[in-house]
């Protein structure tokens, strides 16, 4: 039965590439630049307002951070009229790393090496902004025409199948090379995507992922069952390679490396030829709004958006605005606004608030947790952070909500939050935040310099909104935060 293709403005050409279980890549071409795209399309809907948020704040970070050689360029992202996301990626038309799979093609262990320090180091980069894969495997590592890998569906990955049950998805995951914490429900975390990545290296050495049987797919128990049984050795496999690679496939996730050090352990093996040179490390990369120079980078990159990311992520907003009107699966009513802010992949730090009980779009929050009210002496409904609260860095994708990556105020951090107020209205873009009244008082250096001792008083802070972090919509609490470059330690603050 012949396939559709989808209309994407700016799209023509269409000719489908390759059909899976649950989306269609199809090639074509980009009028505007007149070059060959990549267009996946997933069959699954996202119906569900979180869902669809995190895909456009994932795939957003994506697009931020396709400069990093070992992530495929997205040129863009969206969801069509019927709520199925895609994304426009660079044609990669050496495939995927599945061809390594075959006995006649099982690459050296020299490639194996190269393929972990590109992809790790891809890892370290988008674990450091928050973002995690949760569904790496050679399916979603792609070659480009120079025949360099790159990870791809940031967005796509890990999403629950079509009418699988929210309980029973495990969130979309590929039992083979998942780490056994998630099939035992655990929450994603960046262990579980250094897991995968082992796993990917294991197979492409062994022809199988590890504990995985030959013949038929084992259901799920036996996959978990299997968890049990030791590591099959790596014949013929370099014993420092084998056992970088035992070391990330630990059932303890605390006793795995993080993907830097998997990339880093990687990186020193000695296998012969060296591996091809990497450009700075993703962890570096990733520091790029931690650095001392972090503010004038952030205004940069806000005011001087290239034309083409411009557009594509100005597309997602029109998307989003036109879905919220929609009445999917009964989730709001014609007219009603369902977007809420971008959710944060972290826990709250200390402080943060959780989960306010305060329900309803036109009702203020409660006192959140960590909080105490000090509007006798800001004005207006403010509340005060007990202790410090802090955050590594901030994700501005267009004018979509910022999304804050919460840090403990001891460990290096960018943000210290030195006021919070309720929302009484939703919010689904940055500027819409920024531009409300109690906000724009609030949120502002007059404010903060009341609130610092005269050592800290008067400098150059950086003073941003904060929106609410919680994708259901429970935190209904805007953050004032100040930031210069990193610091180690909390800043002294007083209610004014």
């Amino acid at each position: 039965m012949p396939i559709e293709p989808p209309q994407i403005p700016g799209l023509t050409d269409w000719r489908p590439l390759a059909r899976g279980g649950f989306a269609v890549v199809w090639e074509a071409r980009q009028v505007t630049l007149d070059r060959l795209v990549a267009v996946k399309v997933d069959q699954r809907r996202l119906d569900v307002e979180s869902e669809r948020l995190r895909f456009l704040r994932e795939a957003g970070a994506a697009g931020q951070m396709s400069a990093h050689p070992g992530i495929v360029t997205v040129h863009d992202a969206g969801i069509l009229a019927d709520d199925r996301p895609y994304l426009v990626m660079e044609l990669c038309p050496g495939g995927s790393l599945t061809r390594y799979l075959d006995a006649d093609a099982r690459p050296s262990a020299e490639r194996v090496r190269e393929i972990g320090v590109r992809i790790a180091d891809a890892l370290a980069a988008t674990h450091a902004r928050g973002v995690l894969h949760r569904d790496v495997k050679p399916a979603n590592i792609l070659v480009d025409a120079y025949d360099r890998v790159g990870l791809a569906d940031f967005g796509l990955a890990a999403m629950p199948g079509p009418d699988a049950p929210r309980a029973e998805a495990f969130e979309g995951v590929t039992p083979a090379y998942t780490a056994p914490e998630v099939l035992h429900r655990s929450a994603p975390a960046p262990a579980g995507d250094v897991y995968s990545l082992a796993a990917t290296l294991y197979a492409l050495l062994a022809g199988r992922p590890p504990r995985w049987p030959e013949g038929p797919t084992p259901g799920l128990a036996d996959v978990v069952a299997r968890h049990r049984e030791p590591l099959e050795p790596l014949v013929d496999v370099d014993p420092g390679l084998a056992a970088v690679l035992t070391e990330a496939l630990d059932l303890d996730p605390a006793a795995r490396p993080t993907a830097a050090g998997l990339r880093d352990r990687l990186a020193a093996l000695p296998l012969g030829a060296e591996p091809e040179p990497e450009p700075t490390p993703g962890a570096v990369t990733a520091r790029a709004d931690t650095g001392p120079d972090a503010t004038a980078e952030r205004r940069r990159r806000r005011l001087l958006v290239l034309p083409l990311v411009a557009v594509v992520l100005a597309a997602l907003v029109v998307a989003a605005v036109l879905l919220g009107g929609r009445d999917p699966g009964g989730s709001a009513a014609p007219g009603t606004p369902v977007a809420t802010p971008a959710p944060s992949t972290a826990s709250p730090p200390a402080g943060a608030s959780a989960s306010p009980t305060t329900a309803g779009p036109t009702r203020a929050a409660a006192l959140p947790p960590g909080y105490e009210d000090c509007s006798a002496d800001l004005g207006g409904t403010s509340y005060c952070p007990t202790e410090p609260e802090c955050w590594a860095g901030i994700i501005s994708v267009f004018d979509l909500p910022s999304l804050g990556t919460p840090r403990d105020c001891g460990e290096t951090h960018v943000y210290q939050t030195f006021a919070a107020g309720p929302l009484d209205v939703e919010v689904r873009r940055q500027s819409q935040l920024e531009d409300l009244r109690a906000v724009e008082r609030l949120c502002d250096a007059d404010v903060l310099d009341a609130m610092l001792d005269d050592a800290d008083r008067g400098t150059d802070w950086e003073v941003l909104a904060l929106p609410p972090q919680e994708a259901d919509g429970s935190d209904r609490v805007y953050r004032c935060l100040f930031g210069r470059g990193d610091r180690d330690a909390p800043v002294r603050l007083t209610k004014g």
